[in-house]
């Protein structure tokens, strides 16, 4: 852990580890293969497929961008778990072969410049999907519809050994 300048100095930041992002990809896939069972079982609205594929898009956008790639608009993969998969394998790759703190340059969907490091992109990749999930699970319950998922990351860690009971 280290002082970042610019933040109080009571503040320590703890500098991401490759590992542990690594472990969020594995839940991130997890959980998504959860949903993406959820919604095809279910017969899901199009509104709930399509936030679904908006997870996926984004993931994969994200990649892209680590590859020099920026795309207009978000791609829609298809809903399968092949394309899940696919994504997870894409991230896998980036963080084995890539330094996390390299600034990626990348241009926004309108176009604006902006650089990010690969930490980053990684985090925000696990983090939006955790909270589209949220929103899914949400947009259910407001339906009365409690036919989804928990797809918590402390019950992922429980069923990883990441965490037991006492």
């Amino acid at each position: 852990m280290k002082h970042r300048p610019g933040l109080p100095s009571r503040i320590v930041v703890a500098m991401i580890d490759i590992e542990v992002l690594k472990r969020g990809f594995d839940y991130d896939l997890w959980a998504n293969q959860q949903w993406l069972d959820c919604l095809i079982r279910t017969n899901a609205i199009e509104a709930d497929m399509a936030i679904f594929v908006h997870i996926l898009g984004s993931a994969k956008t994200w990649a892209l961008r680590c590859h020099g790639i920026s795309v207009p608009e978000p791609p829609k993969p298809d809903a399968t778990q092949e394309s899940l998969k696919e994504i997870h394998a894409m991230w896998m790759e980036i963080l084995e072969a890539r330094n996390l703190d390299e600034f990626i340059p990348y241009k926004r969907y309108n176009g604006d410049p902006n650089e990010m490091q690969i930490s980053w992109m990684a985090q925000h990749v696990i983090n939006h999907s955790t909270y589209h999930r949220g929103e899914l699970r949400g947009l259910r319950r407001a339906r009365n519809d409690q036919d989804f998922p928990d797809t918590d990351v402390a019950l992922y860690a429980f069923m990883v050994g990441g965490a037991k009971q006492s």
